[in-house]
């Protein structure tokens, strides 16, 4: 299946590493003009090259517009940036997301609701801001990257659940909401994928061996599936899906 993403501009945010900068590439790849956006522009500790300079390297296009998701202004930059360089938007990905670990009672006011403001207030930040300039793209597009613990529970993870979950009703919300215009709303929900976040955990036999057990196929994931799935999303060959959260984890949720 031959995806052409060519003159369209998408927007992904945490692009700098992990799942958004699979994203990034993958849209690139199929050719659209990519604005990475992320606090800082860095590479990941195993690559040499930044999501920009891996896709211009590669005969595509992209920029880096510095971005915080959970400041409104930021995000309202962003998205002026990406038109005024652009002339439009036609793809948001919502990927940028931070996690935490610890019970309910151990998580501090502060803790929760930082993992609140980036994980699902900044999905909100991104489609109020886009959402005009979406309404004028021929095929606008806006996926959200949730997780599988939006459907199944992990320990000790009270304020990344609730996050997740509530990225995945925001995504049907929105879906219904647009429907007419149309735009597309969907969500990606990644399994266990080897990125900065996960580095720790997957570097522990113990936790690592867990995981594996704990996922049907031989082998977890790359930020390269993630990217798969949503470059498809993206695309027209997705043209008659909307409201949907895709579950992609190797198996892991459906035990």
């Amino acid at each position: 299946m031959h995806v052409d993403l060519s003159n369209r501009v998408a927007i992904v945010t945490g692009a700098s590493s992990g799942i958004g900068r699979g994203i990034a590439l993958g849209l690139a790849g199929a050719g659209a003009q990519v604005v990475v956006a992320d606090l800082d522009d860095s590479s990941p500790s195993d690559a040499e090259r930044t999501t920009v300079e891996a896709i211009t390297d590669g005969g595509g296009t992209a920029v880096f517009v510095a971005c915080d998701v959970a400041d409104d202004d930021s995000v309202a930059a962003l998205v002026e940036a990406t038109v005024e360089r652009f002339g439009g938007l036609d793809i948001l990905v919502n990927n940028a997301g931070i996690s935490h670990a610890g019970t309910i009672e151990e998580t501090t006011p502060e803790e929760w609701h930082r993992v609140l403001d980036v994980n699902l207030t900044g999905v909100y930040h991104g489609v109020r801001h886009a959402m005009s300039h979406l309404k004028e793209s021929e095929a606008p597009r806006i996926i959200n990257v949730a997780s599988q613990l939006a459907f199944v529970a992990q320990p000790e993870k009270p304020a990344y659940l609730a996050s997740k979950g509530g990225v995945v009703s925001l995504t049907r919300s929105l879906a219904v909401d647009y429907a007419d215009v149309p735009v597309l709303v969907n969500a990606v929900c990644p399994g266990v994928v080897s990125t900065e976040l996960t580095k720790e955990a997957l570097a522990d036999p113990e936790r690592r061996a867990a995981f594996e057990q704990q996922t049907l196929l031989p082998y977890l994931g790359e930020p390269e599936d993630i990217g798969a799935m949503a470059t498809f999303l993206a695309s027209d060959h997705a043209r008659f899906v909307t409201g949907q959260s895709f579950i992609v984890d190797g198996g892991y949720t459906a035990q």
